[in-house]
């Protein structure tokens, strides 16, 4: 079931709300992901580099709330090095983008552009009546089995009213929700080699575990996209022969496809420029400012595993030219894959997606925008081990090529595995 679980964000007033919440936060606020042992962590050298993955993130996120971050390092299935899991809820757009205004707090935040609610529809329980948006997507409209022929919803549907988000994503945002132990998983396995220790560089034959945990996390934080879903559900997909489901009713994007246009290059929205677009194979981008532009001028997203591009729409544009195992060569850490012998590296459109998507950062991305940092000076950072420059400071670029792996996430769950 591609189903997300629906819930209504509990508020008196929608914005109002949330901002009450917001402005009741202490004068230090930052995130804290608290690391809950699943399994083979504790004692191990995985515990420290899980622990300096999340002190990363700690330390660039000031939302005041918690994230329950299982954790586990065990044995997995054949060729699969990692995976991650998180529960969606599905949200009114709406109430999302009024979450976005009142909890924004950055220059990126007062400049971004938010898709227009151009129409409204009944969307269904829990929701009722809700502004509603307009995208490109797969068809067909209604029942009917997925294809490559995109069409441009505008017809005021579920799918055009509701997004889903990671239980971290939409606490960020001051969403109230069901209490769980634990909002997300990340499982490493035992059967690969891991570089516990980037001061010295990766060394061959090894992954950086601390730069795959930064950009698992990422994950959970909600780096996904629906278009996985319409993916999984294309003729190539594993889900491809399906032919009952009513694309309407369903929940689809998430919240980061609030972010995801092209320029329309089927031209299939009258007039001219870009347009939100959510199917796959198709060429695109994160934009903060309605499409105008790709962030940073590079911000491609990739476009499918099974129909598209070959990696994950939840991940940016995969790196093909020579050098493609050097981290400063990528997009940023939220790449769909990752080398032996790589070193993570963290860039400023990683953390502009953040923001966008609710988390507030401790700097001002949109002014910092060739921000980079590698795993060598976060672990320094963490470790308090002497480094020559400072955290925020761009750093030399590290990487050796070799073969790589490649990260795989379904809607619910991902799994990093061996090319």
């Amino acid at each position: 079931m591609i189903n997300t679980l629906t819930f209504k964000r509990i508020a008196a007033s929608g914005a109002a709300a949330i901002a009450l919440v917001c402005a009741a936060a202490p004068a230090q606020a930052q995130l804290h992901i608290n690391l809950i042992d699943q399994g083979g962590v504790t004692g191990s050298a995985s515990e420290q580099g899980f622990k300096i993955a999340a002190a990363y993130w700690e330390s660039v996120l000031t939302n005041n709330v918690t994230v329950n971050l299982g954790v586990k390092y065990a044995a997995l299935g054949s060729g699969i090095i990692g995976s991650t899991s998180s529960p969606k809820f599905g949200v009114a757009i709406q109430d999302v983008e009024d979450a976005m205004i009142a909890n924004g707090n950055s220059a990126l935040d007062a400049g971004l552009v938010l898709p227009a609610l151009t129409g409204s529809g009944n969307v269904g329980s829990p929701f009722g009546t809700v502004g509603t948006i307009d995208m490109i997507r797969n068809g067909p409209q209604g029942v009917g089995k997925l294809s490559n022929v995109k069409i441009y919803d505008t017809n005021d549907t579920k799918d055009n009213g509701t997004v889903s988000g990671t239980r971290a994503n939409l606490k960020a945002l001051g969403y109230v929700l069901p209490t769980a132990t634990v909002d997300a998983a990340v499982t490493f396995s035992t059967a690969f080699n891991f570089d516990f220790d980037p001061t010295d560089g990766i060394s061959a034959g090894y992954m950086d575990f601390i730069g795959v945990a930064i950009h698992e996390i990422g994950h959970a934080l909600g780096f996904t996209s629906g278009v996985d879903t319409y993916d999984a559900y294309g003729p190539l997909g594993p889900n491809g022969s399906v032919t009952t489901i009513n694309w309407d009713i369903n929940t689809v994007g998430n919240i980061l496809d609030l972010f995801r246009y092209s320029n329309d290059p089927t031209n299939l929205v009258p007039g001219s420029g870009a347009v939100l677009d959510w199917s796959y194979n198709t060429a695109s981008y994160f934009s903060i400012d309605g499409g105008a532009s790709q962030f940073d001028d590079g911000s491609l997203f990739s476009t499918g595993a099974y129909n598209g591009d070959g990696r994950q729409a939840s991940h940016f544009k995969d790196t093909a030219s020579p050098g493609g195992c050097n981290g400063y060569n990528q997009i940023g850490i939220m790449d769909p894959t990752f080398c032996y012998g790589e070193m993570g590296v963290i860039s400023g459109t990683d953390l502009a997606a953040f923001d966008a998507i609710g988390w507030n950062i401790n700097f001002d991305v949109l002014g910092n925008k060739k921000y980079t940092i590698n795993t060598d000076a976060i672990f320094r950072n963490v470790t308090g081990v002497p480094e020559p420059m400072a955290w925020g400071t761009m750093l030399l670029g590290f990487g050796v090529v070799g073969g790589f792996m490649r990260r795989r996430r379904d809607q619910k769950s991902g799994a990093l595995l061996a090319a």
